[in-house]
């Protein structure tokens, strides 16, 4: 393998694209055309050492980018796949914060994803468990602390929000259980048992 590819796989989607742009992504969420001058592309990626004319071979081949000349200037342009993998790269880095003290009420994410939706239901399911989630029956899980954020992210980044709901409730039946395995998780503590 190339000295250039392992760099390539070492950076993640979204450090690529960003790096493209210079920007972050909320501002390509806002804005319809996402593209940069080439010039500038190259002058960030020699300062980083990195090779641009293999950069660029890698992006456009990889279909993350394409190449244009308009007037005299050069430009990048994120396509439409380079979009979905900046979505998915942000999923990475999604995460439920801790309250000072839990309210005593679950949040609970039911799906129901069709059979042709298979890998986005699989990395579902999968990035759940990551962010402390535990799976109550085969498509309903529930986490102790507002997850809103997080939940409606990852469900726009997979094009699941129509196949996915989100409810607070109070009470689940068997949560001794679900309790117990909060509690070896060290998501929940034995302080936020007690009643105020």
């Amino acid at each position: 393998m190339r000295k250039y590819q392992k760099e390539m796989i070492k950076l993640t989607s979204k450090k690529i694209l960003s790096t493209i742009f210079g920007m972050a992504l909320p501002f390509f969420e806002a804005s319809s055309v996402y593209r940069v001058s080439a010039r500038k592309f190259r002058r960030e990626l020699e300062n980083e050492n990195i090779d641009y004319a293999e950069w660029i071979k890698y992006l456009k081949r990889a279909g993350l980018i394409e190449v244009f000349i308009e007037g005299k200037e050069k430009y990048l342009e994120i396509t439409p796949k380079g979009m979905d993998r900046l979505k998915m790269a942000g999923i990475d880095h999604l995460s439920i914060q801790r309250p000072a003290k839990w309210d005593g009420k679950w949040r609970v994410v039911i799906f129901d994803i069709p059979e042709r939706h298979k890998v986005a239901r699989d990395i579902l399911r999968s990035k759940l468990v990551v962010l402390g989630f535990e799976k109550i029956q085969e498509s309903v899980y529930a986490h102790p602390f507002e997850c809103t954020e997080p939940v409606s992210q990852l469900a726009s980044a997979l094009n699941l929000s129509g196949n996915l709901l989100l409810m607070i409730s109070e009470v689940i039946q068997g949560e001794d259980q679900i309790i117990e395995r909060f509690l070896d998780k060290n998501i929940l503590s034995v302080a936020d048992l007690k009643k105020v």
